[in-house]
């Protein structure tokens, strides 16, 4: 965004009209983070709005010394984790308004096999079920190819985190898959 700090800066003057320049730039990126710690569409327009709620109370505290897209990345994630958190302990049913959120793309080579379908059904129902804070940073690092260095910055975490997190979400998707699609499931790790 052309001349960010000094929108930042009458923003916090006064000029709240011009907040809306800022939203608009970063709305997109904001509601793919809260997507990706979500993987709820409806769930992550909440956490978009939540996010630049929270900027706005917070804009007059950015010291401008990392990138604005950092700093909503990191408010955006861990808006997200807390109301991934909230709702799954009162879960609702959203249906045909869960995002499609994944593509799998495997060759089908055997006729018994589990098709693309299968598997990404089944991926994106595990997903939905590993703890936030191990998703987000699987996401960044398997989904999105981060490197854990990365992955830790933006989550603002130390890299052996990242690295712990993304172990733990990899075992518990192992642990959600395993029979489901007819065979042992490998993820990354090493592990046969």
């Amino acid at each position: 965004m052309p001349k960010l700090a000094q929108t930042i800066d009458q923003v916090v003057a006064g000029r709240t009209e011009l907040y809306e320049a800022i939203v608009r730039y970063y709305e997109g990126f904001v509601f793919s983070v809260a997507v990706r710690v979500t993987f709820d569409r409806d769930l992550a327009y909440d956490v978009t709005q939540d996010t630049f709620l929270k900027l706005y109370g917070s804009l007059s505290k950015f010291r401008g010394q990392s990138r604005l897209s950092s700093y909503l990345y990191r408010i955006a994630t861990n808006a997200g984790i807390d109301a991934a958190r909230k709702r799954s302990q009162h879960p609702v049913s959203s249906g045909d308004a869960q995002a499609d959120l994944l593509t799998v793309e495997a060759p089908q080579t055997a006729s018994d096999g589990p098709d693309v379908e299968e598997v990404k059904s089944a991926l994106h129902t595990a997903l939905q079920k590993v703890d936030p804070v191990y998703r987000a940073a699987f996401a960044l690092v398997d989904l999105d190819g981060l490197s854990y260095e990365d992955a830790a910055f933006r989550l603002g975490v130390p890299v052996g985190t990242v690295k712990s997190r993304v172990f733990r979400a990899r075992g518990q998707l192992r642990e959600l898959l395993s029979g489901t699609l007819g065979r042992r499931v490998r993820l990354r790790d090493g592990d046969k």
